[in-house]
């Protein structure tokens, strides 16, 4: 009986202790899907380890006008990038409503404009820190473009992440010789050697950076080149409705930043908040 009483006592603290470890105001099954979030990002220290300090940004021949100039970025920051697209129970879980035109828990989440997914980026920074996931002054962000195609390209200067040879396309990526009749969740297909996943199709994802016709004086750094007024957006990745030869690691869409389209969507960063 000594025991019984014993055993029953301690789950009943088990509950207590659990309730207080709950952030507060955040319902559980809320919190877990950010703790998954939390989970899968990939930690980017350029310089150090597989990371390369700097890389060659764009593509000279062969490549679009505004694919160009080539021009090498160096990165003095660290910062860490998801694995896998938004999905929408994650969206749905910080926003209260799904866009999207094919739904799936685990279906990275689409029909969502450049503003939309600035806003899902404030809520969510909003929501980890309340939940004590990330620090007080980290937050969840679009990609600079070259962020993007730094993490895209994993380390190689290849037409795309896994080589040149376009044959191997269908092993990474979802586009328009492979997508129909499929529904797929994030992560269907191998992803670089950084372990990103559809970097090469499936969705478009949105990027901090406004529209320009080529690199010609773009940052550097790797920070976003933004003009105050513009009402176009950079997009990238490339998405099951394009051709292969849009699925490459430098190539850049643009659209309006208040589009909303099937085939786009957005993968999140996460660094240091800069004022």
């Amino acid at each position: 009986m000594a025991v019984r009483a014993w055993q029953e006592t301690m789950k009943m603290y088990g509950v207590i202790l659990a309730a207080f470890l709950l952030p507060a105001d955040l319902p559980a099954d809320q919190v877990q899907l950010l703790k998954l979030f939390r989970s899968e990002f990939v930690a980017i220290t350029p310089g150090k380890g597989i990371f390369p300090g700097s890389f060659q940004m764009g593509r000279g021949e062969g490549g679009k006008a505004n694919e160009g100039p080539a021009h090498k970025v160096t990165f003095d920051y660290r910062f860490q990038v998801a694995r896998y697209e938004v999905p929408q129970d994650l969206w749905e879980a910080v926003m209260g409503s799904n866009p999207s035109r094919w739904k799936g828990k685990r279906n990275s989440v689409e029909m969502l404009s450049f503003d939309e997914a600035q806003e899902f980026c404030r809520k969510i920074t909003q929501l980890m820190r309340q939940a004590k996931l990330i620090k007080a002054n980290e937050l969840i962000r679009l990609p600079s473009e070259a962020e993007w195609e730094y993490c895209a390209r994993a380390g190689t200067t290849t037409v795309y992440s896994f080589g040149d040879d376009v044959a191997s396309l269908d092993d990474y990526g979802w586009h328009t010789g492979n997508a129909a009749g499929n529904d797929p969740p994030v992560g269907a297909k191998k992803p670089n050697a950084w372990g990103l996943y559809d970097v090469h199709g499936y969705l478009w994802e949105w990027c901090l950076d406004s529209a320009h016709d080529s690199y010609q004086g773009a940052p550097v750094d790797g920070s976003a080149r933004v003009k105050k007024d513009s009402t176009q957006r950079v997009l990238r990745s490339g998405s099951w409705k394009d051709k292969a030869e849009i699925l490459t690691s430098s190539y850049r869409h643009v659209l309006p930043g208040s589009s909303r389209d099937d085939a786009v969507g957005l993968r999140c960063v996460l660094a240091r908040e800069t004022k």
